[in-house]
């Protein structure tokens, strides 16, 4: 035990001259690929973390660009229900007038006729919104979607335009 504790000048030299040793082969050898690899892999996530600010930028410059062509095509839409609405009562006021003037015959014949053609009306503004929202959906979802989704979504769209 006594040994243990005892101050030995060569054993501290020697100790001293193996830890430089090792310090020097480990700089070379093992530090500088490490610090190299460390260094690599900063400016893999930097890089990285730059792409992927810009994709979220791009994305939401898409998300704008979806939203002003939903607005667009809302517009669209409320315009060509309100041109469908003024030629319906244009219609209407019309067939009033020749029905007053006609028996009860000819005013159910203009009836029936009104009927027609609100429900062309109807189809024909669903038809306009399928397209514009088709066009606008295949702009910004071609890739990510199937056929089935794609007509999934315009179902969907169509039902819920119908409760409106």
């Amino acid at each position: 035990m006594e040994n243990l504790l005892r101050f030995d000048t060569g054993l501290m030299i020697w100790t001293w001259i193996t830890f430089i040793a090792v310090l020097v082969i480990l700089g070379t050898k093992a530090w500088k690929p490490m610090i190299k690899a460390l260094e690599n892999r900063e400016n893999f996530i930097r890089e990285s973390l730059e792409e992927a600010e810009e994709a979220r930028k791009e994305a939401d410059k898409v998300a704008g660009e979806y939203e002003a062509m939903v607005a667009k095509a809302r517009q669209e839409a409320q315009n060509i229900v309100a041109s469908g609405k003024e030629t319906a009562e244009r219609m209407k006021a019309d067939i009033l007038n020749e029905a007053q003037d006609k028996s009860a015959g000819i005013l159910k014949q203009a009836e029936v006729q009104i009927v027609a053609e609100r429900d062309k009306a109807i189809a024909e503004i669903r038809t306009q919104i399928v397209d514009i929202s088709m066009a606008a959906a295949e702009k910004i979802i071609a890739k990510s979607l199937t056929l089935e989704d794609n007509e999934r979504l315009i179902e969907d769209a169509l039902k819920d335009y119908g409760k409106n």
